[in-house]
């Protein structure tokens, strides 16, 4: 049997470089090689299939004597089983960098990047918010393959019961494509997220409809929106945002991402590109002269190019966050949200009598008439600028101050 653990840690530190390289052997295949710029790492030497190889163990003294002992008692492991110790080598650390990758929130993310271009800017905020915020806490640094059905309901389960139902939901939604995305990349063999879609913990919630401002509360909401200095409890941009959702009836996700250079204040129109409109269609919309008047007074605040966002915040994505206007509706006092200013918008358009059809172009709302919306072309503008100022009057009259403008309080979020 050949000699082994022939050295000692005294003798590796009175040893000294040389002009060439030279070894200190330990036994068994270990040695310890010195360089002449006074560098040692330790290396093993091996035969497997009679021919020779040699692995390095890494560098002396980070790699003590006894730690490179047991990682040459691993390799005389494989050398007995016939196996090479420098393929096993490439081979582990092939599996570490995988395994780096590998993990919920690389491959989350990697699932995000990949439909970033495909999703529009609201639809991929909404899924990269629920992963940030509901699964990647519990779940990201873990390897996929080893996230199982339990862990993943226990963690979507506990979300559920805190009152975010919807939001638990849809996070499960995501999770099952980036399963999918995960096992269509060979970086995983089950899909635990799809297996739990019909579990009766995640139940289906009530739909809840989104809440009106009453009409009686109108004036009650401007009078807010219109205070200033220390009694104006929320941010200029926030302020405009809710005049703009009460104004023109456009959806929150179409208003707080909104650039300079979609406003033309010379035809008083507001140009809503396709990607942040809900039917994927460019829409033009009509500005009473309250909104110029409220745009006019924020321009100074944040327009720095026409590229620059209108609602801007400082937030990663340097606008207006998603819930900002529905927490802001709350703050006020009022438990409705901004979305639901459109069931107002048409409910006092149609009741004083305005055109339907205009009602409906400026919600863009689709027609479920399909025949009828094929051959209903107009987007009647001449009716919906003469309509939108009407309304916008009609807002402005149920207020108790007749005499107070729209001006934007001059306060910004520090």
């Amino acid at each position: 049997m050949a000699s082994k653990n022939l050295l000692t840690d005294r003798k590796i530190r009175a040893a000294r470089a040389a002009d060439a390289v030279y070894y200190l052997n330990d036994g068994a295949g270990l040695r310890l090689r010195f360089r002449p710029d006074g560098a040692q790492s330790w290396v093993y030497r091996y035969r497997v299939h009679g021919r020779e190889g040699m692995i390095g163990l890494g560098t002396f003294p980070t790699v003590s004597l006894e730690a490179a002992r047991k990682s040459a008692e691993e390799a005389n492991k494989q050398v007995a089983a016939g196996l090479n110790p420098a393929t096993e080598k490439r081979l582990k650390k092939a599996g570490q960098a995988l395994a780096s990758t590998s993990t919920f929130k690389a491959i989350g993310d990697e699932w995000l990047a990949h439909n970033k271009p495909h999703w529009g800017a609201t639809h991929y905020e909404r899924n990269e918010g629920l992963l940030r915020r509901l699964l990647y806490p519990a779940l990201g640094m873990l390897p996929i393959s080893s996230i199982t059905e339990a862990a993943l309901l226990n963690v979507l389960t506990k979300h559920y019961n805190a009152g975010i139902e919807e939001s638990a939901r849809r996070a499960r939604g995501c999770a099952s494509q980036i399963f999918a995305y995960a096992k269509a990349t060979h970086r995983a063999t089950a899909n635990p997220a799809k297996e739990i879609a019909e579990n009766v913990v995640l139940k289906r919630p009530k739909v809840k409809h989104f809440a009106a401002l009453p009409q009686e509360d109108v004036g009650k909401l401007i009078n807010e929106l219109r205070k200033t200095g220390l009694e104006q409890r929320l941010d200029a941009f926030t302020v405009a945002g809710l005049f703009m959702a009460l104004y023109t009836g456009l959806r929150d996700n179409s208003i707080r991402a909104a650039q300079w250079k979609e406003i033309n204040f010379d035809q008083a129109l507001w140009t809503v590109p396709a990607n942040r409109m809900k039917l994927k269609i460019e829409h033009q919309v009509p500005l009473p002269t309250q909104a110029l008047i409220i745009l006019k007074g924020i321009e100074c605040l944040s327009k720095k190019s026409p590229e620059s966002f209108v609602f801007q915040s400082r937030s990663k994505r340097g606008y207006m966050a998603e819930n900002t206007l529905r927490l802001a509706m709350h703050r006020l006092g009022f438990q409705v949200t901004a979305h639901g200013f459109r069931s107002l918008m048409t409910d006092v358009l149609n009741e004083n009598g305005s055109h339907p059809d205009a009602v409906e172009r400026q919600l863009q709302h689709t027609d479920r008439n399909r025949t009828r919306s094929a051959y209903l072309r107009s987007n009647f503008m001449d009716e919906r600028k003469k309509m939108i100022q009407w309304y916008a009057d009609w807002c402005d009259s149920q207020t108790t101050d007749k005499t107070v403008n729209n001006v934007i309080p001059m306060r910004i979020k520090t």
